[in-house]
Order: structure tokens, then C-alpha cells, then sequence
């Protein structure tokens, strides 16, 4: 279960912002996940509500925006969505293991007052 330590390291992150910014309350966390991550949305939320109790970010809204995988093709330069066990061109049948996107795990936005 790494989305509790990933939890953690989003909430250092927001911890520096509230001090920074001087927030009496957070009302919103954007994240965006890629779908390679293999991060449980169930999990993070979890994670989010045990690490928010008690602070200004208790009772903030988690939102969680998936980011599909995708490859650029090496001979046609197309970029198309793929999977882990499909990486083939639907253009012109190449194999492509030069992702693109799918791997990202980024705080996006911390919305507060």
C-alpha cells in the first residue's frame, strides 16, 4: 500500500503551502495520476482522509484525474493510447515503448483560503 507514503509526500507539500500562503482552510487538492502508476484511487483517498484529520485540509476535496497512457510511434511520429500489454501503432503496426504519458503523479493544485 505505497499510497500512504505517497499521501505523505503530498501532504509535506501541502504542509509547505499552508505555512507559505498563510491558509486558514484547503478546500481543494488536485492530483493527476497516470494510469501506470498502479496507485488504488481507494487508497489515496483513504490515505488523504487519515492524513487530513484534524487540519486545515480536513474536509478538502480530493480530486483525482486520471491520465491515460499513450506512445509516440518511432516510424510515424502518432501518438495513440496504449496499454501494458499493447504498445502497437494502430497507424502502422509498429511497436512503441517511447511513452509519452501514464506515468505522472503530480499535485496539480492546491485551492484554499
Amino acid at each position: 500500500m505505497h499510497e500512504v507514503s505517497i499521501m505523505g509526500d503530498i501532504f509535506n507539500i501541502v504542509n509547505e503551502n499552508i505555512v507559505n500562503y498563510k491558509m486558514k482552510k484547503v478546500n481543494k487538492i488536485l492530483l493527476k495520476v497516470g494510469e501506470f502508476t498502479c496507485v488504488q484511487e481507494d487508497a489515496l483517498q483513504f490515505a488523504f482522509e487519515a492524513f487530513s484529520k484534524d487540519t486545515v485540509a480536513e474536509g478538502a476535496e480530493l480530486i483525482i484525474d486520471r491520465v491515460e497512457a499513450t506512445a509516440k510511434c518511432s516510424n510515424c511520429e502518432e501518438i495513440f493510447k496504449i496499454t501494458f500489454v499493447n504498445k502497437i501503432c494502430p497507424k502502422c503496426q509498429t511497436f512503441s515503448n517511447n511513452i509519452v504519458t501514464g506515468y505522472e503523479l503530480l499535485l496539480q493544485e492546491i485551492e484554499g483560503e
